[in-house]
């Protein structure tokens, strides 16, 4: 047995064995009569001056770049802040070998923010002429990972413990983006309306957190019933010594 046979097969257990231990706190089962909770996270007081992001090389190709840290769009909606249920230890099934996608375009990481669950794969995409990589920060027990992406690159890698993990390109020092990873299904990203919608609910008593880059999190308790839809809503505010 090689060397890169040895070092696979160890990934591999590395991956079986986290990804099991991470799943055991959440148990899989069938919900009838499932509830819904949705709202929106909304943004309230002065909103904070954003510096521009310092464009320092491949400008010919990284021309208007935003700054996606804080969006607020109609109505004061925030979009990229991330809603999760927490508390829940048992309910609808996780979608095994879920793929979700964050690309480079435009010298930004697209979407933002994305959301998933333990057990679910990111796929890393270069659709930019110039080379990126994806560095993959975790705060907890998952193997960091930094993946070299040079033009029409693709990259499969697995989230196996739950947290926030922050993606940084080290080629291009203004790019980030953020995944959050839960051990359950019971997450929802807001959209361009600060708009959120979680489903499939068993009855039950939880915590509603809500959880932005910039604006930091806030929770709120929930008292879920049988069949029932209720409206949270959060409203968030810089906190102090956020520039303004």
């Amino acid at each position: 047995m090689n060397t890169k046979t040895i070092h696979q097969l160890c990934v591999g257990i590395s991956f079986i064995v986290l990804f099991s231990s991470a799943s055991a706190a959440y148990e899989e089962i069938a919900v009838n009569n499932g509830a819904t909770i949705q709202g929106s996270v909304k943004f309230e007081g002065k909103f904070p001056k954003l510096p521009p992001l310092q464009i320092t090389k491949s400008k010919e190709i990284c021309r208007n770049v935003p700054n996606e840290t804080l969006i607020v769009g109609a109505g004061q909606g925030i979009r990229y802040a991330v809603v999760t249920l927490e508390g829940i230890t048992k309910g609808v099934a996780v979608e095994k070998e879920a793929v979700h996608e964050l690309d480079n375009l435009g010298c930004r990481f697209v979407p933002h923010v994305l959301a998933s669950s333990v057990g679910q794969f990111v796929v890393f995409k270069n659709s930019d002429p110039i080379l990126h990589t994806a560095h993959a920060l975790f705060t907890s027990g998952q193997p960091q990972f930094n993946v070299g992406l040079y033009p029409g690159r693709v990259s499969r890698k697995p989230l196996v413990t739950p947290g926030v993990v922050k993606i940084i390109c080290e080629v291009h020092s203004w790019m980030s983006a953020y995944i959050v990873v839960t051990d359950h299904p019971y997450y929802s990203v807001t959209d361009v309306y600060g708009e959120y919608l979680i489903s499939d609910i068993p009855a039950g008593n939880y915590r509603l957190k809500v959880w932005h880059e910039t604006l930091g999190t806030e929770e709120k308790p929930v008292e879920v019933k049988a069949s029932g839809s209720q409206n949270v809503n959060f409203v968030l505010s810089p906190k102090p010594g956020v520039k303004k």
